[in-house]
């Protein structure tokens, strides 16, 4: 990973930052991302956003519902997939 851009503009994209969140890099590469949001105000602004933005759509999710006859065609179709139908 670079260091920070003098300036405060940093190249280090959001998806970086994304697959930072889900877990996917090594502890080394977590230890490297770390000390570089210790240093960049930029990425440290990156992150928070991504944060907000995700619980945002958790929160939606966990909040929206099927309406009931989506639910029951969609049972229909996965019956008549499988066969039971």
């Amino acid at each position: 990973m670079k260091p920070p851009k003098p300036g405060g503009h940093c190249e280090v994209d959001v998806q970086h930052w994304s697959r930072y969140v889900e877990g996917d890099f090594s502890s080394a590469e977590c230890r490297r991302c770390e000390a570089h949001l210790a240093q960049c105000p930029s990425c440290r602004a990156k992150l928070k956003g991504l944060g907000l933005t995700l619980r945002a759509c958790r929160t939606a999710a966990a909040r929206a519902t099927m309406p009931a006859r989506v639910k029951a065609r969609a049972r229909r179709r996965v019956k008549a997939l499988l066969g039971k139908g």
